[in-house]
């Protein structure tokens, strides 16, 4: 039995033999095969073109990262407007309900007793101030304060804004609110005299500070002291002494 395996294997390995050397021999013609056609195509124009679509594909994709990146973070910003937005309309709704304009109301009426009561001093006439809700064209809902007096002129409005100025200042102390107690002003040369000397009066008996910045000529007489100046500047002697060449 083995002895026929053994003549049988024999005669077979010659023909094996023959058959390796024919694969191996068709497998060198293809490695040369193989090996022409790289050569032929790395010389090639398109083998160049081949790389510069790469490169400009790899750049698409770093270009596609940074965008996907950028539309991350938008949609992270987005989010968080929306949060915001909700909060924000919770707080308006409570802004805006019946309970939170019963408290304005309430503080306006404080702030209308110190604003009537200082014009009347002054001006002889009463001032107030309203609350009104209004809605703007985008939907932007805001409480709205406006003076209700027939002051047009311009020195009567100067006299209106400082009216208003006293006033709060009151009833911040009244509200325990903390606030500066000077005031700060301009165009007061506008006002008739007798306004600017009961003003002065007024905020000495308040506790106040009135600073205004006027012309000596507009200045009262009875305000002419010392007293009541602080600085005194001329085009000789100017705040910052600086003097322009011309």
């Amino acid at each position: 039995m083995v002895e026929s395996k053994r003549k049988f294997i024999a005669q077979e390995l010659p023909n094996i033999a023959i058959d390796i050397k024919n694969k191996r021999s068709q497998l060198n013609n293809l490695i040369d095969e193989e090996t022409r056609l790289s050569a032929i195509v790395t010389k090639s124009d398109s083998f160049e073109v081949l790389e510069t679509m790469i490169g400009e594909l790899n750049l698409k994709y770093q270009k596609m990262g940074e965008y996907e990146h950028i539309l991350s973070q938008l949609k992270t910003v987005e989010d968080k407007l929306y949060t915001l937005k909700q909060t924000l309309n919770k707080i308006d709704d409570g802004l805006f309900s019946d309970e939170f304009a019963e408290k304005i109301k309430q503080q306006v009426n404080k702030f209308n007793r110190h604003f009537s009561a200082v014009s009347y001093e002054l001006y002889g006439e009463k001032y107030a101030l309203k609350a009104d809700q209004k809605t703007l064209k985008n939907g932007q809902r805001l409480y709205e304060f406006t003076a209700f007096n027939a002051n047009f002129s311009s020195g009567k409005k100067q006299g209106e804004i400082s009216c208003f100025d006293i006033a709060y200042t009151l009833f911040a102390d009244e509200e325990n609110i903390p606030c500066m107690h000077f005031l700060l002003n301009d165009k007061k040369e506008l006002m008739h005299d007798n306004q600017l000397v009961m003003i002065g009066k007024l905020v000495k008996s308040k506790n106040i500070q009135f600073v205004a910045s006027i012309l000596k000529d507009k200045l009262p007489d009875e305000l002419k002291k010392d007293e009541y100046i602080i600085v005194k500047l001329s085009q000789n002697d100017k705040l910052y002494r600086i003097e322009s060449n011309k």
